[in-house]
């Protein structure tokens, strides 16, 4: 194996021969990757590592190490996304798409400044279900745009092979963004978070994510809990709750209840005469992950008195071969999609990613309305997540999406969800009612 020694923060590349992994490392950054010139591998090493140096200076919990992962694959289109916690994955289709934006249409190094954005963000608050879209990628936008200007600072244009003018991707092409006629979502987002780094200082940003962690937020109404802890940042100054008036509605997604009134039984209350209802063939023909959604399936019972007690899915954990020391959520909703109860697991309840199987999640007996709703949801990144498997034929009765509102239609099958329900042995009337 040939090794070429780089002056370049520790920098080493490992060259195997044509065809095998390669590996580039700096401080704290290891890139993986294949079929791509190692000039832009440096670049894209070194932007990450001063991308990450400038956030923890900013006070925000990066990883020891990022790891990326880059590959050249002809067919799809060229993505870059990270998993929240320490890993970003880069693919291009082409040698052209690592060329500047001028050429490519791909603004890279703002990308990986977005995407250190996400980690600085997720890392701490790891449930972040209750942010938009504004939210979430809002704050990438500001973080990301902010870095640009510092990576700029630090390296200037020669920084990327082509040594294009870059500074324009920062926070300059963000406030010609908020200054148009319609901003988009996430231009507002940024333009919030932006606000509020404004009335708080920077400084107290990473604090306000870890205040938030620690919050205990109600779905149905987040911006209660989240406002209280966001005010005792910097109590005295009276524009924080007018900031937060402004924002709420553009930033925090509100899961409302349903009005089915929740009951809950014990196992020893049941007839045992369980029902199972199924839309599926069994049989897969495809799988799927759904970031930022749920799967979801729709069922009904005649009449009332019906107990959920068993959820069963069929899947494949992807990702470490060792399950993340995580939950994943499902719940039982109205036909509105409005949450009755959530319900969690155990990643591991998924064991092994070679192969997939039928996971039988027991459920506390739950009432249910004669027509409700199954959503699962496993939170998914290109390290950690489920394939879903569906079959062959849709009976119309599968939908993606999460509680909150009317899921979209899945039309290539019907996910494999089943579920078991009951009675209680008070509603048999063939059999005796006991005092």
């Amino acid at each position: 194996m040939k090794k070429l020694m780089l002056v370049f923060i520790s920098a080493i590349i490992v060259q195997p021969v044509m065809g095998e992994e390669q590996i580039y490392r700096t401080d704290n950054v290891k890139v993986t990757y294949e079929r791509i010139n190692d000039q832009y591998i440096v670049a894209i090493a070194k932007t990450a590592e001063a991308a990450r140096s400038i956030a923890v200076k900013a006070g925000f919990n990066l990883p020891e190490t990022i790891y990326i992962e880059a590959i050249l694959k002809p067919r799809g289109r060229a993505r870059l996304f990270t998993d929240g916690k320490d890993y970003m994955s880069l693919t291009v289709t082409d040698v052209v798409d690592l060329a500047g934006p001028e050429e490519s249409g791909i603004f890279h190094i703002y990308g990986i400044c977005h995407e250190v954005g996400h980690l600085a963000m997720y890392r701490v608050i790891r449930d972040h279900s209750w942010m938009t879209t504004a939210a979430a990628e809002g704050w990438a936008h500001y973080m990301g745009s902010k870095i640009v200007d510092e990576v700029h600072a630090l390296h200037g244009n020669e920084l990327w092979p082509d040594k294009h003018k870059y500074l324009g991707h920062g926070t300059a092409r963000l406030k010609k963004q908020l200054a148009s006629k319609k901003p988009s979502d996430i231009a507002k987002g940024a333009g919030l978070w932006m606000q509020l780094s404004e009335i708080i200082s920077d400084s107290n940003v990473p604090k306000v994510f870890e205040a938030w962690a620690k919050t205990k937020i109600d779905p149905a109404d987040p911006g209660s809990a989240l406002r209280k802890a966001l005010l005792q940042i910097k109590p005295e100054d009276k524009r924080l709750s007018d900031f937060w008036n402004r924002a709420e509605p553009v930033l925090i997604r509100k899961r409302p209840r349903s009005g089915f009134a929740l009951r809950q039984a014990e196992l020893k209350d049941l007839a045992k005469v369980p029902v199972n209802l199924e839309h599926d063939d069994s049989k897969q023909s495809g799988k799927s992950s759904i970031a930022g959604g749920g799967h979801i399936v729709r069922f009904s019972v005649p009449g009332h008195g019906w107990y959920l007690t068993n959820i069963r899915i069929y899947g494949q954990r992807y990702g470490y071969p060792r399950p993340p020391q995580e939950d994943f959520k499902a719940w039982l909703c109205d036909k509105d999609f409005k949450a009755i109860a959530e319900f969690a697991f155990p990643y591991s309840t998924f064991r092994s990613t070679k192969q997939a199987k039928w996971a039988n999640l027991k459920i506390k007996p739950t009432n249910v309305p004669s027509e409700f709703i199954i959503c699962v949801g496993f939170n998914p990144t290109n390290t950690r997540g489920v394939f879903l498997g569906y079959d062959a034929e849709g009976s119309g009765n599968s939908f993606t999406g999460l509680p909150g509102k009317p899921g979209r239609s899945f039309s290539k099958g019907d996910w494999l969800i089943k579920i078991r329900v009951d009675q209680l042995k008070s509603a048999d009337a063939l059999r005796e009612i006991k005092k």
